[in-house]
């Protein structure tokens, strides 16, 4: 997800390294991965101005916590923010998802403040295989069987009850939070240890498994509309189908030179020209994903796009560019990505982000589509662009069959949106692309009008909207009812 669940960071240099007695080429830069990277970046939070004494501890966890057999461990890192902390006060822990943690995180924000109401400790653990927390290597599809979204929680549990063996946390409570991809944790955890857990607060969480996720790229084009204005989507959508018919008009030379597309592109290529169009609506969707209606992001990002040019293909083109940091040409071929990712099972070190990668092919899926004629990205790049990936890049037994059924186990073990489940909190951004797999009115969800993915996340603020700051309000009374419990 995350989390999945957008300023595009560059790709860090990728290191060389040597594998199995053979040196392994460093593959180019390559912009889809780059696009996909920004996707699941951790959430943006408000800049801390206020000391705080964040300490680094490693946990002793089990590789396969439902193995008896297996014993072979591994060292999980947790920060920990003790600065307002009395002995048995609760402990609030902030569930990281598919990125690496970092302590902003837990020494400011709303979840910081509802904390220090309570004296409570606060907690930010590291996802298996994320970060520095890597319980075995190389990311092999072998190994990478123990990912999966049980264990993750599983690990959780195991660092609550090592905490609890201390004096000073043995009849402290605990409060779970999470935000897009750990927010679903935060959800399940609530369902699966309710005797451990005594409430769980999920900001945009995704709880509906799907291959196909077209829904998603509607709700960017809902966000460009209403907040950008008409004339940016229909910019977007009338330089998007330029370039398709180019492409499908027997004119892909001339797509591939307006584009910037580096020589390896093949104009013949469905997979690569998959990537093109999906890259393109993934630089638009990372904007959208975390855009702040009160900072005006979209309608500042619509200007720009429309300063580049009054031609609107060559002003997209432009726009691309510019948000990738203008690569001397753009790396989108289908085998580069694949090559990329076969790499990285070496060279995990890099943030190649192919863990999550295998999350969605064993458990989520949420492949980002242009299936939907309601947005304005075009109809270039399929959902089978992502289950082509799963087969080539861990093992042809991900064919879509089985990536169906493996989304079908994890909608029936946590019952989807219908979950049945009590003391959780769920909030949701109007204009989050995830949100259509989330919860909603129905189930009891709070909707946050134009705010998107993972939007409550700061302190209340006079800039907070007014059904802003009353869902602030309302959770951290819901904090002090589940307390007085």
């Amino acid at each position: 997800m995350k989390y999945t669940l957008i300023v595009l960071a560059l790709l860090a240099p990728l290191t060389a390294a040597a594998s199995l007695g053979n040196l392994e080429l460093q593959p180019e830069p390559n912009a889809f991965v780059q696009s996909l990277r920004e996707l699941r970046r951790a959430p943006p939070l408000e800049t801390s101005r206020k000391r705080a004494n964040v300490e680094t501890r490693w946990f002793t966890l089990k590789l396969d916590n439902f193995n008896a057999a297996n014993n072979a461990t591994w060292k999980d890192r947790v920060l920990i923010n003790e600065d307002h902390f009395t002995d048995g006060s609760p402990i609030f822990i902030y569930l990281g998802g598919e990125w690496e943690i970092e302590p902003s995180a837990i020494t400011s924000g709303l979840w910081v403040d509802i904390a220090k109401e309570h004296n409570g400790s606060l907690i930010y653990t590291e996802h298996r295989f994320f970060g520095k927390s890597f319980p075995i290597t190389p990311l092999s599809t072998k190994n990478l069987k123990y990912q999966s979204v049980q264990q993750a929680l599983a690990d959780v549990v195991h660092i609550i009850k090592t905490l609890k063996l201390e004096d000073k946390y043995k009849d402290s409570k605990v409060i779970v939070s999470g935000c897009s991809y750990s927010a679903t944790m935060a959800t399940w955890i609530r369902k699966l240890y309710p005797d451990i857990i005594l409430g769980s607060w999920a900001s945009s969480a995704p709880l509906e498994a799907k291959v196909d996720f077209k829904d998603y790229m509607e709700v960017v084009g809902q966000a460009f509309e209403q907040l950008g204005g008409k004339y940016c989507y229909d910019l977007i959508d009338n330089a998007t189908s330029y370039y398709q018919d180019l492409f499908e008009g027997g004119q892909g030379a001339k797509a591939k030179k307006e584009l910037n597309l580096c020589a390896n592109f093949n104009v013949n290529s469905k997979q690569d020209r998959w990537q093109i169009f999906s890259t393109i609506a993934n630089v638009f969707a990372g904007l959208a994903q975390y855009q702040k209606p009160g900072n005006y992001d979209l309608p500042k990002y619509c200007s720009v796009l429309r300063s580049f040019s009054d031609d609107d293909a060559e002003a997209l083109s432009k726009f691309v560019q510019w948000r990738l940091g203008y690569p001397t040409c753009l790396s989108v071929t289908y085998k580069g990505t694949v090559n990329y990712y076969k790499w990285a099972k070496i060279n995990y070190e890099d943030d190649s982000g192919l863990p999550w990668i295998y999350q969605t092919c064993s458990e989520f899926g949420w492949y980002q589509s242009s299936d939907s004629e309601n947005q304005p990205f075009g109809s270039s790049f399929p959902a089978t662009l992502y289950t082509d990936t799963c087969h080539d890049v861990f093992s042809k037994n991900y064919t879509l069959i089985n990536i169906e059924a493996n989304i079908a186990a994890t909608n029936k073990d946590f019952q989807g949106i219908d979950i049945a489940v009590k003391n959780v909190y769920w909030t949701q951004g109007g204009l989050d692309p995830w949100s259509k797999v989330g919860a909603g009115i129905a189930q009891g969800a709070i909707i946050i009008p134009q705010a998107s993915h993972c939007s409550d996340l700061d302190s209340i603020s006079a800039n907070d909207s007014p059904e802003l700051q009353a869902s602030k309000l309302k959770l951290a009374q819901l904090v002090r009812d589940w307390l007085a419990q």
